[in-house]
């Protein structure tokens, strides 16, 4: 049996830093619109999702982890999510 807290960090690595990706009908059951539309960009990796999610900086962390393009990461104003993104592509 694993330790919790390891499966409570595979969950976090997965769900926070879009290393594993959701299933595109498990996308369709999320109600927060924003959050479906992250989880359908990444699942059909997609950057059209993107564009409608309303937060500019989760739009630019989308668009960095699907286009696979750093430059987004610099238009995220949140410095620590700047940081995040930009520690996606060390």
């Amino acid at each position: 049996m694993r330790a919790p807290w390891l499966l409570v960090g595979l969950w976090f690595v997965a769900m926070g830093c879009g290393v594993a990706r959701a299933s595109e009908t498990d996308c369709y059951s999320i109600k927060d619109q924003d959050r479906k539309n992250l989880c359908l960009a990444t699942s059909k990796r997609q950057v059209s999702y993107c564009y409608a999610i309303k937060n500019a900086d989760s739009k630019n962390m989308c668009l960095a982890r699907v286009d696979l393009k750093k430059s987004h990461c610099y238009s995220i104003k949140d410095k620590d999510s700047q940081k995040e993104c930009l520690a996606m592509f060390r």
